[in-house]
């Protein structure tokens, strides 16, 4: 069950992923080409959270890991320390009933002797006449093997008491021994059950890393796939067209005198690191401007278009070589009104801008590329 769940759920953040990936695009009365984004924008924020949240998970999975491997070594310690402990009882038991049968045998030899000297006691009777008459001894010497008698049963008795002693007090010993063990081993039980506990749930948050890894490698699949399309379009930038390149005189007569591609605010420059979106970290290689919704987008200068429509990772843009290998990128836009082969004026109307633009990164995006090298626009565009 826990499997099929786990493939359900992959599978339905792949699906997720894809819809993402896949622009919406409908065509107006106009032939104009938009693109419907406020699903996708709302998929792709919804993918970005994702990644972020799955990345916290994973860290705090990672973290709780460290700790139960913590935990582990400690609870294994316990139990090597208890086996050790539990051992050296058992030996101590050992020992202990070896020494009270010992002490028991000796007990039983010693009530013997003692039992063999009662007999004789008891074959020689009680000192008189008739035993003095017919007794080879003398009476000196009877009466001295008799005190010798009592002596020795004397001696007897407390030797046995000795060892009835030892006996009670090993005896208790035992009992104590074995009391012991059973508390040992009762605690060994319960921490041998506390690591069956720390590995199970060990395994289980293993099993939540790798989801997580599975889901973060489908986002940053999806996210790959972008970059790649980004590359692609650079390369495009770095390249010359296929077909025989705009007899232009490009833009460096015009150096400093560029209008502005559209009415907006620099939030971005030239060689700054993005602070946002998905290629946050990054520099920059052109400019972003905030502008409103379907305000117009012009040509910069007078040029051929060479690329119009839509890559992933820019939205809708317009590449218009100007001729001597000077191109600019115009992208984020919500419309296009242009098409590849078009020859534009300066200031002519390329595009409109839309919600398009907060996707990726905020505002309209704009590039100088000479021979493929990215030049800071604001040393082209016009000081205001």
């Amino acid at each position: 069950m826990m499997r099929s769940g786990k493939t359900l759920a992959a599978a339905l953040l792949a699906a997720a992923v894809f819809a993402a990936s896949q622009p919406v695009i409908a065509q107006n009365a106009g032939g104009q080409v938009r693109i419907k984004i406020g699903k996708l924008r709302e998929e792709m924020a919804l993918e970005e959270e994702k990644l972020q949240k799955s990345t916290e998970e994973e860290r705090a999975v990672l973290d709780e890991l460290d700790k139960l491997g913590s935990r582990m070594d400690e609870q294994q310690g316990k139990i090597n320390l208890l086996q050790k402990q539990l051992e050296e009882q058992r030996q101590n038991l050992a020992k202990t009933q070896e020494l009270l049968t010992q002490t028991a045998q000796a007990r039983d030899k010693a009530l013997r002797h003692m039992l063999d000297r009662l007999r004789a006691f008891y074959v020689m009777g009680r000192l008189g006449a008739l035993n003095v008459t017919f007794s080879s001894k003398t009476l000196p010497e009877l009466m001295l093997m008799q005190d010798s008698f009592r002596s020795m049963a004397g001696y007897d008795r407390t030797v046995i008491e000795k060892y009835r002693a030892s006996l009670t007090a090993l005896k208790q010993a035992r009992t104590a021994y074995e009391l012991e063990e059973s508390l040992l081993e009762e605690l060994m039980r319960q921490a041998e059950e506390q690591q069956l506990a720390l590995n199970e749930l060990r395994l289980q948050r293993e099993e939540v890393l790798t989801r997580i890894k599975a889901e973060q490698g489908l986002i940053q699949l999806a996210m790959q796939e972008m970059r790649q399309a980004e590359a692609k379009l650079i390369r495009s930038l770095s390249q010359p067209p296929e077909a025989e390149p705009y007899n232009g005189p490009g833009l460096l007569p015009d150096k400093g005198k560029l209008p502005y591609p559209a009415t907006g605010k620099l939030t971005q420059r030239f060689g700054e690191t993005l602070k946002e979106g998905f290629r946050k970290g990054e520099k920059v290689s052109g400019i972003h401007i905030a502008v409103k919704p379907d305000t117009e987008v012009r040509a910069a200068q007078k040029g051929r278009v060479i690329f119009a429509g839509y890559r992933n990772g820019y939205g809708n843009a317009v590449i218009i070589d100007h001729g001597q290998n000077w191109l600019t990128l115009t992208s984020r836009l919500d419309a296009v009104f242009v098409r590849e082969g078009d020859v534009v004026a300066q200031n002519q109307k390329i595009g409109v801008s839309g919600d398009l633009a907060t996707l990726y990164e905020p505002g309209l995006y704009f590039e100088i590329r000479q021979n493929g090298a990215a030049q800071d626009p604001l040393q082209w565009l016009k000081a205001d």
